[in-house]
Formats: structure tokens, sequence, C-alpha cells
């Protein structure tokens, strides 16, 4: 057969199967389709206008898949779908074929997980309720997902392990891929965390703890879960010891987070050698020692936040391998003659992070700063501007953010910050301002979003050029000596 004829014969079968596969699709099953109807009915409000009795849900409703061949539910995700409710329905729980669910985002007003329902659901593959507001413990039903792959239950503040406890929760979660745990509370399983995981999910690869109240050191079991690709435990203040040795073993590891913990000693300097790694996060851990002895080429950086450690160097000719850093964070006392020129050199950078650790410290230069002319984000932390103000900040004409946090002006606020015309976001934390009065120039900053005046002692009125930031969507002012005008 000529190769045209071959191609039309392919398509035409093509053409065939597709025909076939539409003929055979199965509509929703009532069942499937009452039940959803009765998830609905318990939103707040007009949600969902697409799910509609008398249509078909595998085809017309929105966030919902279906086996095609059974008619079923497989996937809900409703995820951020600004919904609302006092109640997780267990209407839910009548689609028995789901695999993935997903009611991230949403209000449930700390609404109770149901104690049973859950359990039913053993398709599942992914569970995401992260940001939904639930509250109350985790329900045994969860734990009894032996297939899942992936779970999310980040930033549900009041949600909690107690029956199951942690290391009944992920005793029968070998499958388990991927842990989302953000911000909930671990003081009950502080210290053991480390063995439960090494013992339950030697597979896992992505490991996500910020902001557990997990404690102590991490376990040398631990060492045992060895395809992580990605660690983040960050703001953990009670998380000390040594940062392990072994994972410099790790060879896939491209995210690792450590920052806002107690760490000491000397940083495993071989951990910059995996080439791997895109984000390295050590910020926040003042007792933490890392020498920056070499980067190899190909590296594949793109975040290095060294603010807030006992940070020197010693490589300066490896400091140009960073071809690919944006995110560059350091305490300024390691930041010698030689380094801001290197810093001018990567090509990408464009949020540089910088503090300065102590309150006897002589305060740096940081003229250089103003050379930098890529820059769209900037922090400063620790300084005290009374004796040399940083004028070179109106060269950053790119700046969309600026954070200033614990600086001190005695001296008038710059006038150049107000000539910084693409700011977006402007944030004051903790700063000194010796009482003066809230400049009129931020009204020249029309495409702010969002402005927080925090714990910093201005006084007087707001300045009525505020109501020229007709873009601003956020203004929080509090323990500010502030008024309205």
């Amino acid at each position: 057969m000529a190769p045209a004829k071959e191609r039309l014969h392919s398509l035409l079968l093509l053409f065939i199967a597709c025909i076939l596969k539409l003929s055979t699709a199965v509509p929703c099953l009532p069942d499937q389709a009452s039940s959803l109807l009765q998830l609905k009915a318990s939103f707040i409000g007009d949600s969902l206008p697409s799910w509609r009795a008398g249509t078909d849900c595998c085809h017309h409703w929105e966030g919902v898949t279906c086996d095609m061949a059974l008619g079923r539910v497989i996937s809900l995700d409703l995820g951020e779908f600004d919904l609302m409710s006092r109640r997780l329905d267990p209407a839910l729980f009548n689609l028995t074929s789901l695999r993935n669910l997903s009611l991230a985002f949403n209000d449930f007003n700390e609404a109770f997980l149901p104690v049973s329902g859950f359990e039913r659901l053993t398709d599942m593959i992914h569970l995401n309720l992260s940001w939904a507001h639930f509250g109350y413990r985790i329900p045994i039903g969860i734990a009894c997902l032996k297939n899942l792959v992936t779970i999310d239950l980040s930033g549900n503040y009041h949600l909690y392990f107690e029956r199951p406890n942690f290391q009944d929760f992920m005793a029968n979660m070998s499958n388990l891929r991927e842990l989302y745990l953000d911000q909930m509370d671990f003081r009950d399983s502080a210290s053991t965390w480390s063995t439960v995981l090494a013992d339950s999910v030697p597979q896992l690869q992505v490991l996500s703890l910020f902001g557990c109240f997990i404690s102590g050191s991490i376990h040398p079991s631990f060492s045992r879960i060895r395809s992580l690709t990605a660690i983040n435990l960050g703001n953990n203040w009670e998380l000390t010891g040594k940062v392990p040795e072994y994972f410099s073993e790790l060879s896939s590891l491209a995210i690792l987070d450590i920052s806002g913990d107690q760490f000491e000693g000397q940083f495993p300097t071989k951990i910059f050698e995996l080439k791997s790694l895109t984000t390295i996060d050590l910020s926040g851990n003042p007792m933490l020692s890392v020498r920056l002895i070499h980067f190899p080429t190909g590296n594949n950086l793109e975040t290095l936040n060294l603010a807030g450690t006992n940070f020197s160097y010693d490589m300066p000719s490896s400091f140009g391998n960073l071809e690919y850093v944006k995110t560059l964070g350091l305490n300024s006392m390691g930041i010698d003659d030689k380094l801001p020129a290197l810093i001018s050199k990567l090509p990408l950078l464009d949020d540089l992070r910088l503090q300065l650790m102590g309150s006897d410290l002589e305060n740096p230069i940081l003229s250089w700063v103003g050379n930098l002319t890529q820059l769209t984000h900037l922090m400063l932390d620790g300084y005290d501007f009374s004796k040399s103000t940083p004028t070179w900040i109106d060269k950053l004409i790119r700046l969309q953010s600026l954070k200033m946090q614990d600086c001190s002006f005695s001296v008038p606020i710059p006038y150049q910050i107000g000539n910084l015309t693409k700011l977006e976001e402007l944030q004051f934390w903790s700063c000194d301002f010796s009482e003066q009065r809230m400049p009129s120039w931020i009204g020249n900053l029309t495409k702010l979003t969002s402005v927080y005046i925090c714990s910093c002692n201005f006084s007087g009125p707001i300045p009525s050029t505020i109501g020229n930031l007709i873009q601003l969507k956020k203004l929080v002012v509090w323990s500010s000596n502030i008024t309205a005008d």
C-alpha cells in the first residue's frame, strides 16, 4: 500500500474508533447525579450553576469527570470554586468510584470532617482538602485509603491527629508519594514524625510539614527515604540538631526548605553540589554555619536563601555558575568587597533579600544594591538607615515589591521610594520611624495593590494622597500611631 494510502487508512480507522467510543459512552448514572445535587444543596448561595437536574453530569457539570464507559464519577475537582458551607455533606461518599477529590481553597467554616464515610472511597488516589477550613480530628476513614498517592491537608489550622494518631494514620500508606500537612498541629507527634515516615512511606517523594510544631532532631532512620525530590520543614522553631549529611545523597532532591528552624553546626556543603536542586532555603537558622565552597557547572539553582545564617564563602569563581538564580538571600556580614560584583553578574536575579544579624554590628554599605537595576523584589531586614539614607533605591526602577523589617530611620524616610512607580507591594514591619508622619509621596505609587504598616512608630494622620491609590486592595495598619486624616 502506498504511503499516502496508508496514512488515509490509519486516519479512517482512528475516525471509526472515535465514533465507536462516542456511541458507547454511558450518560451519568441517576444515583451519581442525585448525590452531586445533594452535595450542591449543602453549599451556601447560588453555587455551581452548571449543575442542573435533567442534564448529564458527565458532560456538562464543571469540576466533574466520569468513567465514560460506566457513567460513574471518578474525579471531583472543586478546588478554588469559592464555595461556602457549614458541613461536608455525606452524599459525597456515595461517589464510590472517586479517584480524585479536591475541595481545596473553599470555606467549610471549621466544620468537622465526617467520622465515617471516607472509608467507602477505596479507589481514591489523590485527596486534596487544603485550605478548606476544616476542623477537629482527622477521621479514621482517611487512614483506610490504601491506594492514596497524594494527600494534601495543608492550611487547616484546627485539624489534628488523635484517633488515629499520626503513626496509625500513616501505617497503611505504603503507596503514598506526596504528603502535604503544612500548618497542622503535630505537637502530639512532634519528635516521632521522622521515624513514622521512615517506617511507613519509604517511597515518599514530596514531604511538606511547614509550620507543624515538629521538634527535636531528624532521626537517622529518615535516611531510608531515598526518593525525596522536595523537603519542606520550614517554620518549625523547635526543630533542632544538625542537618543530615545523607541529604547530599538524595540524587533527585530539587527543593530543600528548612527556613525558620533551629538547626546548628556546619551545613553539609556537598548538598550544594546536587545538580537537581532548584531551591534551597536555609534562612532564619542563626546557629547554622553555611560555607559556600563550590557550585558545579550545570547546576539548576533558582532560589538560594542564606539570610539569617552564619554565612561565608570561598568560591568566587564558581559563583558565576549560578546562571539560573532568580532569588538570593544573604546575611550582610558575609558580604565582602568582592561579592557585590559577583552578584551583579547573575543574569536572572530579580529578588534580593538582605539581613543584618546582631544589634551591635556596624551597618554595612548597601549602595551596591542600587546597581542591580533588574531587581523586581527587595527585602531589607535589620538595617539602621539613620546615618546612611538609602538614596540609591530610586535606581531600582523595576521594583514591584519592597519590604523592610526591623529597620530604623531617624532621618526622613527617603523620598526616592516615591519614585518607584512600578511598586505593587509596600511593607514596613517593626520599623523605627522616630514618630515621623507617613510621607505624602505614597500617593505617587499608584500601582500599589497592598500596603502593610505593622508595629511601626509612625505618628499623625494617614495622608490624603493615599486616595490616589485606586488599585489598592489591602491596607493593613496596626500597632502604629496613625490616624485617619
